[in-house]
């Protein structure tokens, strides 16, 4: 028998990348720490449902998910399996959050031999990445890598309602990467899910009318349709911000074709826009053919339950045989007939009522509103100020570390040591905001800073080493995260010496 060797070792690096990604999950299955119970704690199943805890925070848009929620997630859900306090759960949070990212700023990896290529290749692989930091109470937020969504993906055959959520997920992936052509093709995935979603809501429908019999029928059906209306409604709100993303990112190409590359990834991205603003349209009548299930077609359904009882019901033989064949006592037989009968009504009015006390109230500054917007209080700025006080320390606390011994450095060099730590500070409007403050306030006498001042931080962090800041134009632009671009600085911390200073001479 032959076998053909190209076809077996075909794409086989990718095949280990593909079970690289479970690595993570294995490597948390071989701990063998316990808790007060001297049993065995689950890590394997704790770092799975880490992995659906972000998900589902990926689905419902919560982008302020951490370690400390992280781990009130899994207390609630250990429901005391495992025997540990809240603190020892925000510990474990920790740990399997830095084995899926690791503290130390490296990236997760695996060597192997590739037999395709006859050579050792070592993979890097992403599980979880910096969402968002909170400077003020100094608390990073996560979010799942492509890797992770994969891994997600991987584990569970979805089904077909959830199947448009995961495709507006990996449309953006796409499009942040670059991939116009996948995009587009998940694009008419989406397409042909919104269909299937229309037929099944047409199926919904009919059996709404011909199949509610009872309460536990029609409450089941009730839930259903609302869950359904709460999925279309926001995953129609990710189509509103997905068009608006399609639409910058449909600008930024307009004006940088340079080339016939350029040109046709442009064109990829009106297709990508048109297409994608029907399949809104589409979707958006689901929206609405879901409020109209969920108001008539449940209203006509309760309707006909009712007169579905009315009809079986035989005021004969369950009233008056129940009565009278069996014989009950005057007592018992009222209270048996007493939900038929009507409800007694008396109308009275007493005419001293007029002379009671009348409620009348004035309309409070709230009811009525405001004219004009207040500003901010004094303590509301005080502490604005303190905050980006905190914040230009920080930066250059991030620049005195690449100084080791030297007085010049580049905003260049700066800024590829954050990429390098994956670092939020890149993805801040207000990092590129300091740089182009301290060009513009160029030369810094930082002798002449109070504590009040903006940079009363930074000449806390530079004191002892310079009592200058020069910053200058520096050739080159740095694009380090997509939103932001800057002409590359050089920032001179020389010391300078002062007429009248001794200078030891």
């Amino acid at each position: 028998m032959h076998i053909d060797m190209g076809g077996v070792l075909d794409h086989f690096g990718e095949r280990m990348k593909r079970l690289a990604i479970y690595d993570p999950l294995y490597r948390l299955g071989r701990k063998t720490k316990k808790d007060h119970s001297s049993q065995d704690i689950p890590y394997y199943e704790l770092g799975m449902l880490t992995l659906l805890f972000f998900f589902e925070n990926m689905i419902v848009r919560q982008k302020t998910s951490g370690v400390k929620e992280l781990a009130a997630f899994l207390y609630k859900v250990n429901d005391g399996k495992i025997d540990m306090n809240r603190e020892e759960f925000l510990e474990l949070a920790r740990e399997i959050i830095d084995v899926f990212r690791p503290s130390n700023g490296s990236r997760n990896s695996m060597t192997f031999y590739n037999w395709e290529t006859k050579q050792e290749e070592t993979i890097y692989y992403s599980i979880l990445k910096a969402a968002r930091a909170d400077v003020k109470s100094n608390t990073q937020y996560y979010t799942l890598d492509d890797q992770g969504l994969e891994l997600i993906f991987s584990s569970k055959e979805y089904f077909s309602e959830f199947q448009i959520s995961i495709n507006q997920l990996l449309l953006r992936k796409q499009l942040e990467k670059g991939e116009f052509i996948g995009a587009l093709r998940q694009v008419d995935e989406m397409s042909l899910s919104v269909e299937n979603l229309r037929e099944r809501l047409m199926k919904i429908k009919h059996e709404v009318t011909r199949s509610i019999v009872s309460e536990e029928t029609y409450e089941r059906y009730k839930n259903l349709i609302e869950d359904i209306h709460v999925r279309l409604a926001r995953e129609n709100q990710e189509f509103d911000e997905l068009q608006d993303f399609v639409r910058l990112t449909k600008d930024s190409l307009k004006y940088q074709i340079e080339n016939e590359k350029d040109k046709k990834a442009y064109t990829l991205m009106l297709k990508i826009d048109q297409q994608l603003e029907a399949v809104h349209h589409e979707h958006s009548k689901l929206l609405q053919d879901s409020i109209v299930l969920r108001t008539h077609a449940l209203e006509a359904a309760q309707q006909a339950l009712y007169f579905i009882g009315l009809d079986n019901f035989n005021f004969q033989q369950d009233i008056v045989g129940a009565m009278m064949g069996k014989p009950l006592p005057l007592h018992a037989s009222k209270t048996f007939v007493e939900p038929f009968l009507k409800v007694a009504r008396s109308r009275e009015w007493y005419p001293l009522s007029v002379f009671g006390k009348q409620r009348i109230e004035k309309r409070t500054e709230e009811e009525t509103g405001r004219a004009f917007l207040e500003g901010a209080s004094e303590e509301q700025l005080n502490q604005h100020k303190e905050q980006l006080k905190a914040y230009f320390k920080e930066v250059m606390l991030e620049a005195r570390e690449l100084l080791k011994g030297r007085t010049c450095i580049t905003l260049e060099e700066i800024c590829s040591s954050l990429e390098e730590k994956e670092s939020v500070l890149l993805e801040q409007r207000l990092f590129y905001d300091f740089w182009i403050m301290l060009h513009q306030k160029s030369p810094i006498d930082l002798d002449e800073l109070d504590d009040e001042s903006l940079l009363s931080g930074v000449k806390e962090v530079l004191r002892g080493m310079t009592n200058s800041i020069k910053v200058r134009e520096n050739e080159g632009e740095i694009e380090k995260y997509e939103r932001f671009t800057i002409t590359n600085m050089e920032i001179d911390l020389t010391l300078e010496v002062k007429a009248g200073e001794d200078d030891g001479i």
